[in-house]
């Protein structure tokens, strides 16, 4: 270590942030605005906060499966998926995921949020929690030229947010498939119903970016949070910096105290102590094995990896969750323009020149069509009859007994799937080619085939299964055991299916349908989406991850499967948080960053209220 950085880690700061992600830099840059406060954070990774292929949204697939950008973890060998191993990619940069992301800002239903208090959270509801939503982020308004070609008449700027770090804005280079994609969803019956910062709606419509529209620019928050204010006195960072584990004392009156951390960096180990707090950011795979590593977990998990129990919690790594997606490509008609064009040289030159020179042309902009819909079978009078029939036979002898809050977990699951009025998938539209038969992430979103295509993305919003993160040995550098056990509850399969079955009505709806290629190509080839049978076939051989995995340190009580308490604190541990997506003890519909934002936003508050 340099000599600025020895003297960081020989003083003892109030907090140690551990993750300079998306959660653990608003944390630093809400805490450090008292400069009566100490801060360190401690990142993984490195600084790349000038790096093109993360300020550039138009190139965020770039970033995926390299080992400077991306954690590039995979799965176990899935049981229900052939044996398939999925690719997941987690930011290793200042500012995370939120630095690698797709830039998607979609914001979760109420019935998301007041989900996890029915799980034992006080004010841990939709009431509550809208208020950080608009916290993070501000909305900046779109020209009435985008406004009117994007439909956005549906955001109600009472909701919005207009004085937070993280902005957000529509793309001001689009084309008619984003024109027609909110018209094709009128003319299915399932227009947008509200802002969904209202906390309620459904339907198809263009969604928000995570892009600055002063410079078209990506915002996330290594340069809304950590950037502006990275000259404070009490804040320090250090990068490429691993931690190996929490240290933890144990008291006679206290019990057991988290004192700090063991770290690492360019090979050499040392301790960095904490007056107040030791706060776990590190993403819902790394805070788990990072307790874990520390002697927190499964008695019978830490004895196989040689690692000392100190707190007994067999609920660590538990209860992993996310959104599993599948899709298929549709070839669009000649002449119209798809990202499939940059295969050409002269295409992507041109591109980087305009936005170099302008901030114009594609790369201002990422995906921005999505749509939230209930299962349409289901909503005849027949097909509430048949939803009936498999809850009953799906619900009754599928509840895991070592899960003590699985049941009302699934209570919450089939209300939301018994209401018409609420979304079980998300559906995306991406104007490019994608091969969802593919392992990595680079691979999936690779140009391939020669035609241009458009991808529709079909992600499960609210899945039954549940599965697992847990270490393997007792070092930090060996990845941990990630088996999300993808459509392991029968439920899953039988919904997400039946979606698929229906993307041909949405491709043979228009305006969507005039701009779709009339006997084109269809990805993967000879895909069979007019019998259940096969759509769950292609399920199970083309299922990716939608990047969004949390749950595994639940916010509940001790006695119902939870790891840290309505206020953060790790049960059993004095001095102890862990603010991110880990916490979630329910996944939330949609793209996961705008709740970590205002998670890490209600947890700066509880800090601070705790210290007071």
């Amino acid at each position: 270590m340099s000599p600025t950085e020895h003297s960081i880690t020989e003083k003892s700061l109030d907090y140690i942030i551990v993750g300079g992600g998306t959660a653990g830099l608003v944390l630093a840059n809400r805490l450090t605005a008292d400069p009566d406060v100490s801060i360190l954070v401690i990142e993984a990774g490195s600084d790349r906060l000038s790096d093109p292929k993360i300020t550039t949204p138009g190139l965020l697939t770039l970033t995926y499966n390299d080992p400077q950008y991306d954690w590039g973890f995979n799965t176990v060998p899935q049981e229900h998926l052939y044996g398939k191993c999925v690719s997941h990619s987690r930011g290793k940069v200042v500012g995370g995921s939120s630095a690698i992301n797709a830039l998607a800002l979609i914001y979760p239903p109420r019935s998301s949020i007041d989900a996890w208090e029915h799980l034992g959270n006080k004010d841990w509801n939709w009431e509550n929690l809208s208020t950080y939503y608009r916290k993070f982020h501000t909305f900046n308004n779109p020209s009435k030229e985008t406004a009117n070609a994007l439909g956005t008449s549906y955001i109600d700027e009472k909701v919005q947010g207009r004085t937070g770090p993280i902005q957000s804005s529509f793309p001001e280079f689009h084309g008619p498939l984003g024109k027609a994609w909110p018209e094709t969803f009128k003319n299915l019956d399932f227009p947008l119903s509200s802002d969904p910062l209202s906390g309620q709606s459904s339907g198809g419509y263009s969604y928000l970016s995570t892009v600055d529209p002063t410079n078209w620019e990506r915002s996330h928050a290594g340069s809304a949070y950590y950037a502006p204010v990275a000259d404070r006195p009490n804040l320090q960072m250090l990068t490429d910096t691993f931690v190996e584990k929490i240290l933890l004392e144990q008291s006679d009156t206290d019990g057991v105290i988290a004192k700090g951390v063991n770290l690492r960096h360019n090979g050499v180990s040392q301790s960095c102590m904490a007056r107040r707090e030791v706060i776990l950011c590190a993403g819902a795979i790394q805070s788990p094995q990072l307790l874990e590593l520390s002697g927190i977990g499964s008695s019978k998990i830490l004895k196989a990896c040689g690692v000392q129990l100190i707190v007994d919690n067999p609920h660590v790594g538990e209860n992993f969750q996310d959104h599993p997606m599948t899709g298929s490509s549709f070839e669009v008609i000649d002449g119209l323009p798809t990202i499939d064009m940059i295969r050409d040289p002269k295409v992507i030159q041109a591109a980087q020149e305009a936005y170099q020179s302008s901030r114009q042309g594609p790369l201002t902009a990422g995906f921005h069509s999505v749509a939230s819909l209930p299962v349409v079978e289901f909503l005849t009078e027949q097909g509430q009859a048949e939803l009936a029939s498999l809850l009953k036979e799906h619900l009754a002898t599928t509840v895991p007994a070592a899960e003590p809050s699985i049941s009302t977990q699934y209570r919450i699951l089939r209300s939301i799937l018994e209401s018409p009025s609420e979304g079980s998938i998300i559906i995306g539209m991406g104007a490019s080619q994608m091969h969802f038969g593919q392992a990595l992430q680079k691979d999936i979103y690779a140009i391939t085939d020669p035609e241009n295509y458009i991808s529709f993305l079909v992600s499960l919003a609210q899945p039954f299964s549940r599965g697992s993160v847990h270490i393997t040995s007792p070092s930090v550098f060996d990845p941990p055991s990630i088996d999300p056990r993808y459509l392991s509850h029968p439920l899953d399969i039988e919904i997400l299916a039946r979606h698929m079955m229906y993307i041909p009505t949405i491709a043979k709806t228009e305006p969507l349908a005039s701009l779709i290629k009339d006997g084109g190509r269809v990805l993967p080839e000879g895909i069979d989406l007019q019998e259940l049978a096969s759509a769950k076939e292609h399920c199970k051989r083309h299922i990716i991850t939608n990047n969004h995995p949390c749950g595994t340190c639940a916010m509940m009580p001790l006695e119902n499967g939870g790891v840290v308490d309505s206020r953060l604190r790790v049960h059993g541990v004095k001095g102890l948080r862990v603010v991110d997506a880990s916490i979630f003890p329910m996944i939330p519909r949609g793209n996961i960053q705008s709740s970590v934002y205002a998670v890490a936003e209600k947890a700066a508050d509880l800090i601070m209220e705790d210290w007071q």
